[in-house]
């Protein structure tokens, strides 16, 4: 699958013929022949013609829009999911007590292993004790899951699994400029932090091309309780490849140098736009470090190089990319919300 990023802000997405032409200030930066393109996510303040809009949904290309800060807005959606049986199926299972509660501890337990697995691949040299402790912490969480009898039991696990694995990997970050003491949200409040939930908005959109693929309905899911505007099966879908996918590319890009504190500006050391644009103002809401235009473009390129790894996929028994391996699990879903084959999570190896 390709996706056309763009992210340069004042930008316009328009078409010409068949190719899609990102301009700047009267001048192309970038130009792509349609058919290459499965695709195109929109941050920030990028300006798109009607004709381009009506392009893109004659030509099916799925277009997200996300604010310049990664939040997701919205997408282009040309005609609903004509699978009514599947979603027939998925209200009828998820509205089931132990169906739900079931599947719920497959997610529950695919996040926790991926967890473990990844502290254990750093701590074969770090050997460290916190990150040996949150490992063992984690094993422990494993063996609660089969018997928690109720949602909030089950939550509460996750939360203490997902609680000693962000001890341990406080001490897998080998940096000394970008400290990561814990897990923040609203709003991130580290470096760490800020790519963290970068990294998961980016894989939402990822899981929900692969819900919208198989013609799931997003807002129903069993882990992540329905509520209004919450993609509860993407949530679901998303916590075994955390680690996978998030976690592990953080750490790898911090480690490795290749994302640096320079990467990184304040609120109120915000860079000034370019002469002509117009930038969004951040809100309340907003981060207080923000991840800079450069720091984006180099952790989106990282992102999609990792979705891009070939692995062993035991279902198929054949190598494919990370991308597919996530369509191939929303596929594996609906064979088991039909009650055709058991549900198991992705596991790293």
């Amino acid at each position: 699958m390709s996706v056309m990023y763009i992210i340069d802000q004042g930008a316009h997405l328009t078409k010409r013929g068949n190719r899609l032409v990102v301009e700047k200030m009267g001048n192309p930066i970038q130009e792509v022949h349609a058919f290459k393109v499965d695709q195109v996510v929109l941050m920030g303040n990028i300006q798109i013609t009607a004709p381009t809009i009506a392009f893109l949904l004659q030509e099916g290309i799925d277009t997200v829009f996300l604010s310049f800060y990664g939040k997701y807005r919205g997408r282009l959606v040309a005609r609903f999911g004509k699978n009514i049986l599947l979603r027939k199926a998925q209200f009828d299972r998820m509205g089931d007590h132990r169906f739900s509660l079931g599947l719920a501890k497959r997610y529950v337990a695919g996040r926790l292993q991926n967890q473990r697995v990844l502290l254990r691949r750093h701590n074969n040299e770090l050997k460290d004790e916190v990150i040996r402790s949150a490992i063992h912490n984690i094993r422990m969480m494993l063996e609660r899951i089969e018997s928690q009898e109720s949602f909030d039991a089950l939550r509460g696990v996750e939360g203490k699994g997902t609680a000693s694995f962000f001890r341990g990997f406080r001490r897998a970050v080998r940096v000394e400029d970008m400290p990561f003491k814990e897990r923040s949200r609203r709003p991130p409040r580290d470096p760490v932090n800020v790519l963290l939930s970068f990294g998961y908005t980016l894989l939402a959109n990822v899981v929900q091309t692969a819900v919208d693929v198989v013609g799931f309905d997003p807002f129903m899911g069993c882990l992540h309780a329905v509520d209004y505007g919450r993609p509860s099966l993407v949530l679901d879908l998303m916590e075994e490849f955390r680690p996978v996918l998030i976690d592990s590319l953080v750490l790898r890009v911090i480690n490795r140098g290749v994302i640096t504190s320079k990467d990184f500006i304040r609120q109120q050391d915000v860079e000034p736009p370019p002469p002509g644009v117009e930038l969004e103002s951040p809100s309340m809401e907003d981060y207080p470090i923000l991840l800079s235009h450069v720091g984006m473009k180099k952790f989106i390129a990282q992102f999609e190089s990792r979705l891009r790894e070939k692995v062993f996929y035991l279902p198929t028994e054949r190598r494919i990319r990370f991308r597919e391996v996530v369509l191939e699990q929303a596929r594996l879903l609906a064979r088991h919300v039909r009650g055709e084959e058991a549900y198991e999570p992705y596991r790293m190896r």
